[in-house]
């Protein structure tokens, strides 16, 4: 018996998914100068500079992550993409960080997700199994300067054995 329990894209989380893909595209908060919808002389709308202070995104994988519960006689499969949100000048030392130690913060991944209990994956916004994940990555990587991390796509499946 399969039953899939949560599915981000189907419960709604359009915000969650919406800012997920904003710091994977890198996509800078940018907003229109004074002149608001008028065009310059150019046929261009005037667009501010974006602080370095700003948030931006590390894309650090995509996760399907099988793990066992002897105990409830249940197997899982959780899915997911999970990215780094940055402040915008700490952008390009993170993204070298996290291409030099990728493995490394893989491998924790999966471990933070194979010792989540079950009953954790069904928080709304998965605050508990986020912060699990960052926990156990500042453990491994001291240097890693991240705010926080974002899911998306995420979906859970369990089998009853």
């Amino acid at each position: 018996m399969i039953r899939c329990l949560f599915n981000l894209r189907l419960a709604g989380r359009t915000a969650t998914l919406l800012a997920a893909v904003f710091f994977a595209l890198g996509v800078d908060r940018a907003c229109a100068s004074s002149h608001g919808s008028e065009a310059s002389e150019h046929g261009e709308a005037e667009v501010v500079e974006a602080t370095a202070s700003e948030i931006r995104g590390i894309m650090l994988g995509e996760f399907s992550i099988r793990s066992d519960y002897p105990a409830e006689a249940q197997k899982s499969t959780v899915r997911f993409v999970l990215y780094a949100a940055v402040k915008g000048d700490r952008l390009v030392a993170m993204d070298r960080l996290v291409d030099k130690n990728r493995q490394k913060l893989r491998d924790e991944v999966i471990t933070a997700t194979r010792l989540t209990p079950l009953g954790v994956f069904e928080e709304p916004d998965l605050k508990t199994f986020r912060r699990r994940i960052l926990i156990r990555l500042r453990r491994t990587i001291p240097d890693l300067a991240v705010e926080g991390f974002y899911i998306s796509d995420f979906g859970l499946t369990v089998k009853s054995l």
